[in-house]
């Protein structure tokens, strides 16, 4: 997998932002609050979608939506995976999404987004019901 940008709307620091990444190791450097872990968690968010309790982490302060969108080269294949957190009275979900694999687009639910990425990692299937620690972070 080569990850070649990701874009931020209302996610943590950022408001809106798209980050590009230049082929090859990247290493993330900044002051402590620069945003280098929210870069790495919102990742781990589009590829995976919230776990437990994430979403009030990950949702900007003050916004009642925000987004998370992923792109990357696999196999040969130019993917696109966009989450959506809404916030309600209560706590922040995430709403319906799409993943966009060489120009098809597919809208789906988190669940049905998280399958189709583990589907393309060749992930075991069980470990889209599994909760806790099965996926590399």
């Amino acid at each position: 997998m080569i990850i070649n940008k990701i874009k931020l709307e209302n996610i943590r620091s950022y408001l809106n932002q798209e980050i590009n990444f230049p082929e090859g190791s990247v290493l993330l450097s900044g002051d402590i609050g620069s945003g280098k872990s929210t870069v790495l968690l919102a990742a781990e968010f589009a590829l995976f979608g919230l776990e437990k309790g994430m979403g009030q982490g990950l949702l900007r302060n003050g916004k009642d939506s925000g987004s998370v969108e992923l792109h990357f080269e696999l196999e040969g294949k130019d993917i696109a995976i966009k989450r959506v957190l809404k916030r309600n009275e209560k706590s922040v979900k995430q709403d319906a999404g799409y993943i966009l694999i060489d120009g098809r687009k597919e809208e789906g639910t988190a669940t049905e987004l998280k399958a189709k990425i583990l589907e393309l990692l060749n992930y075991p299937k069980d470990y889209l019901t599994k909760g806790k620690g099965l996926l590399y972070k």
